[in-house]
């Protein structure tokens, strides 16, 4: 079974915002006896949105429940990670809606692509992705001999 968010897929977002998960998305979803996507807005870059499983937000939950932030610190990170998040069914067939007011935020125009990111996955509009995409090819050329393949399974 599936545990991770791997590849990319761009899939069609018809007028009413309906789009099918990538199949081996909802594989993971079903790992984690999942029936919603939870998607929070742009954590880490201004053109996207990071999508998980509820259990995975309920990690992020706890996370922010366990720093040591008070005040405004710890109101504009809930804010952010909690009461902006959105909790999207999908059905049975992995067909799930966007609303307009995130398809909106996140720039879509009849498309949407899934880009896996092992825990978590994003939601962009294609032509940003590839411009982002294209902007880490150096940076993880540079990067991939950091990681370690002998011994992976043993």
């Amino acid at each position: 079974m599936l545990k991770f968010f791997t590849g990319s897929a761009t899939h069609k977002v018809d007028a009413k915002g309906r789009v099918s998960l990538p199949a081996s998305f909802r594989k993971v979803l079903e790992h984690f006896e999942s029936t919603h996507v939870v998607v929070v807005p742009q954590m880490y870059h201004p053109d996207y949105h990071v999508a998980m499983s509820q259990a995975g937000h309920q990690a992020i939950i706890k996370q922010i429940e366990g720093f040591k932030l008070k005040g405004d610190k710890r109101a504009a990170l809930g804010r952010h990670v909690i009461t902006k998040a959105q909790q999207i069914p999908f059905d049975d067939t992995g067909r799930m809606v966007l609303s307009s007011d995130l398809r909106e935020q996140i720039g879509l125009d009849g498309e949407v692509r899934f880009a896996g990111q092992g825990s978590f996955f994003e939601l962009w509009e294609p032509g940003k992705c590839d411009a982002y995409e294209d902007s880490l090819v150096d940076l993880g050329e540079d990067l991939v001999s950091l990681i370690e393949l002998d011994g992976l399974h043993g």
